[in-house]
């Protein structure tokens, strides 16, 4: 779910038949549309409680499928306590008229910040930058996986700059995480192809070490601007289960070796999360000169 920083006197489009400053739960006002996925839509509001900004994430509809998926989200978000973990703060469903009544939604933390997709897209970050998102990501991670979850689609449009002090970034989209070890779904994508893990492509059980090696391809595809496996979607899975990504010697041996460990294709060679959130603080204080690349 892709959510972009807009301007608070952006108009407030509707949606569907949903006037413009409609209100959920009687308490969250709806400004205007931030993001739209498969699952959802999201919408900045305003926590008519409190007075804060926060994000309305509201399913498309109330099959079960989106149900069980709001559902989900909302349970491993409520378990989960970390600067770079979007905060969750309650969920329920749309009552009254109206088309949306009966749909199920979930309330969270506002990111202030554009997504990585659009960093990705902009100049170039300095490695050093670069190597402090990394940390907070890494350790978020930990975070999840240390309660046994798998959050399955780590890619930069569900990474967010934050604009906060306490974390740079933030984790968001939990639509498809699952419990470590979890069969997949029939009928249920997990993940997204460009980032994934020959294992999880394969179709194993969700494991920690996918979320580290799809962070590893995210990263270098911010230090690079580009992806580290092109072509189409078969093309790009292709590759990786016959080599590891190319790690431009420019970017110092810090970054080869945290970019080559995470992005091991044995699994059981990668660091785990943690590991690998102490390798990246360690860059994100280094002060040699590193040169910045772009892929032409």
């Amino acid at each position: 779910m892709t959510a972009l920083a807009l301007s608070p006197t952006a108009p407030s489009p509707a949606y569907g038949g949903l006037p413009a400053g409609e209100l959920v739960g009687a308490r969250f006002h709806l400004r205007e549309q931030l993001g739209r996925g498969s699952m959802a839509r999201v919408f900045r509001a305003v926590d008519l409680a409190g007075g804060r900004d926060v994000a309305v994430k509201i399913a498309h509809d109330d099959s079960p499928k989106h149900r069980g998926r709001i559902a989900t989200e909302a349970a491993v978000l409520a378990g989960l306590d970390h600067p770079s973990v979007v905060t969750f703060f309650g969920e329920g469903t749309v009552t009254g008229p109206g088309e949306l009544s009966g749909r199920p939604y979930i309330v969270e933390e506002l990111a202030l910040g554009p997504c990585l997709a659009e960093v990705v897209r902009g100049p170039l970050r300095s490695p050093l930058d670069v190597a402090a998102l990394a940390a907070g990501l890494f350790d978020g991670l930990s975070h999840l996986h240390r309660r046994g979850v798998v959050h399955r689609d780590i890619k930069p449009a569900n990474l967010m700059l934050s604009g906060l002090r306490r974390s740079p970034v933030r984790i968001v989209d939990f639509g498809i995480a699952a419990p470590e070890g979890a069969a997949p779904e029939p009928g249920i994508s997990s993940g997204t192809v460009h980032y994934m893990s020959p294992e999880q492509a394969s179709g194993g059980a969700a494991q920690p070490s996918w979320d580290v090696y799809a962070l590893g391809l995210v990263l270098l595809e911010l230090l690079t601007g580009t992806r580290a496996y092109t072509g189409t979607a078969v093309e790009s899975l292709v590759a990786r289960t016959l080599r590891s990504p190319a790690v431009p010697s420019a970017l110092g041996p810090g970054w080869g070796d945290l970019l080559r460990a995470v992005t091991a294709m044995d699994s059981a060679a990668r660091p785990s999360a943690a590991e690998a959130a102490v390798m990246a603080r360690r860059l994100a204080v280094t002060r040699r000169p590193m040169q910045l690349l772009r892929a032409s």
